[in-house]
């Protein structure tokens, strides 16, 4: 008598796991940021004389567009003979999922300007910005300076690297300053500069950043449940009259295509069975229109999702 007790007991707690296991699934939350930036430098010098600015740019990404994806470059050389070259420059910034993450190295690093020369054997920094706590999005960064020798007109100018937040050392007779580990932040957002040269020599100023790492996260302030839901709008021309017959396509941050439809006569579309929680891109194609892609964080059912076209020339 007991014995079948208990296994009616057991065949119920089985029951009942079974059941919360179904409703935890039903309910797992998926969570993407709505928008992501980075940028990464490995060398931006501006030397300005008379007025005059030169700008010298190795090892940019240029920035990360708003949907993510990912961003290298790997460069190495004389930037200008003489006075400005590095070895190997590897700059990488990315974003995806809940994360937007940016670093830099460059190795070999040369600056002569002004009576001054610095080099540094290796410049590194990173940087990263997370959504863990959508209210408040969280930014960290590194920085490290190697081999770091700074000669003056005097000759050797002994510095210590700290590693201090924006640690600054003034040069003498007012020639400028060299900063390491240099930042700049707000909400999401975090910019390290492994060494910032600032001089000045007459009528000529030499500014040059080594190593720079940014990010940038723009949370979307909510949790969405995962599923599915549909997009729709019209495609329209410039005074808003529909236009007929335009390949809309959405896709995802890896630029693979989810879903596709043609407009009808009167403008309209609608895209549907698109998983929520991700940000996708909505683009126009047409032989008589250009549409501009837009981006969107897919929480639920979209509505008004309207593209503007200008006439091709």
């Amino acid at each position: 008598m007991n014995r079948g007790r208990v296994q009616v007991i057991s065949l119920g707690i089985s029951v009942f796991i079974l059941i919360a296991a179904g409703a935890m699934a039903a309910k797992a939350q998926i969570l993407t940021a709505q928008e992501f930036s980075g940028r990464v430098t490995g060398i931006n010098a501006i030397f300005t004389t008379n007025g005059a600015a030169t700008t010298n740019i190795a090892g940019d990404t240029c920035p990360l567009p708003p949907r993510g994806g990912t961003s290298t470059v790997t460069t190495s050389g004389i930037i200008i003979p003489g006075a400005l070259a590095s070895g190997t420059i590897v700059s990488t910034t990315s974003g995806s999922g809940i994360t937007s993450q940016s670093s830099s190295s460059v190795a070999d690093f040369f600056f002569s300007g002004g009576g001054w020369s610095v080099h540094a054997t290796n410049v590194t920094t990173s940087t990263q910005c997370n959504c863990c706590d959508i209210a408040s999005p969280g930014c960290s960064g590194t920085a490290g300076v190697n081999g770091l020798t700074v000669t003056g007109p005097s000759g050797s100018f002994p510095v210590t690297v700290t590693g201090a937040t924006n640690q600054v050392v003034t040069l003498p007779n007012g020639a400028g300053t060299i900063t390491f580990n240099e930042r700049t932040s707000s909400t999401g957002s975090l910019t390290v500069n492994g060494i910032h040269i600032n001089i000045t020599n007459g009528t000529t100023n030499y500014n040059v950043i080594v190593a720079s790492s940014h990010s940038n996260i723009l949370c979307p302030g909510v949790v969405v449940t995962a599923g599915e839901a549909s997009i729709s709008g019209r495609t329209l021309d410039q005074s808003g009259a529909p236009v007929a017959r335009v390949g809309v396509s959405i896709l995802n941050i890896q630029g693979a295509v989810v879903a596709q439809a043609m407009s009808a006569v009167d403008g309209t579309y609608t895209l549907g069975n698109v998983t929520v929680g991700q940000t996708y891109i909505i683009q126009g194609t047409s032989k008589t229109f250009t549409f501009a892609p837009r981006t969107l964080n897919l929480v639920d059912d979209t509505t008004g999702f309207d593209l503007t076209g200008t006439p091709r020339l």
